[in-house]
């Protein structure tokens, strides 16, 4: 609130205008595209390295959290950057459900790819987007036109197709072990599309700061499995 002077000297309220958030611009909505498209393209590429590492999937949740937060942990210090890993309690809190939901993400996608392929999995698992523009609509009132739903189901029709889903034999798409899979593939991409929505939503958490607390979560989280299992003894799971 502000206060000026009238002509009798006197002093008298005044309001002070609002600051609307502003609009994304052109060039930083090509830039979230390029950046999804650049993550799913690094996700696409994952289920080859899990199959043959033949490992427990929270075996392999585990290091990956591991691996990727020292990574990180190295780059922030690198540029600067470790200070934006103290959060708000609101946005810890959002970083702590993001960490659990992608834990849980990791871990229902890694089981699938066992019981199905990895070709059915990456399909089943990428119907996330239409989970995130759905939801997005539903919850954030986001416009959502006609052409990129088509888009949309375009690329995941392309995707289906590329990975030879129509060729699996009938009698193993029956099976108890290859429901459960895409059963563990669907809600694996529920969980993602909540942690997009969650990390959209969050105020005063960077990118960098969400992605490292995720991978302190997954750590704390599966870090029992390798020390009661044991560490991986084949060297082909390190490379």
């Amino acid at each position: 609130m502000l206060r000026r002077l009238d002509d009798a000297g006197m002093s008298t309220p005044t309001a002070t205008p609002a600051v609307t958030p502003s609009a994304p611009t052109a060039s930083s909505t090509e830039r979230g595209v390029l950046l999804m498209t650049a993550g799913g393209l690094l996700l696409g590429t994952l289920g080859v390295f899990v199959e043959e590492a033949d490992q427990h999937p929270l075996m392999a949740v585990c290091f990956r959290c591991a691996f990727g937060g020292l990574a990180l942990l190295a780059w922030g210090a690198a540029t600067g950057r470790l200070h934006e890993l103290r959060l708000a309690p609101r946005a810890f809190a959002a970083a702590l459900a993001c960490g659990v939901l992608m834990v849980v993400n990791w871990a229902l996608f890694f089981a699938a790819i066992d019981r199905t392929s990895i070709g059915v999995a990456t399909v089943v698992f990428h119907v996330q987007p239409l989970w995130v523009m759905g939801f997005g609509a539903w919850w954030l009132r986001e416009r959502i036109g006609a052409r990129r739903w088509a888009a949309a189901g375009l690329a995941l029709l392309g995707l289906a197709l590329a990975t030879g889903l129509a060729g699996q034999p009938q009698r193993e798409l029956a099976s108890t072990r290859y429901l459960a899979g895409l059963v563990m593939c669907l809600g694996g991409s529920l969980s993602y599309a909540a942690v997009t929505l969650i990390a959209k939503l969050v105020q005063g958490a960077s990118s960098f700061a969400l992605a490292a607390w995720q991978c302190a979560v997954g750590v704390l989280l599966t870090a029992w499995w390798p020390l009661t299992q044991g560490w991986p003894a084949q060297p082909a799971a390190w490379g």
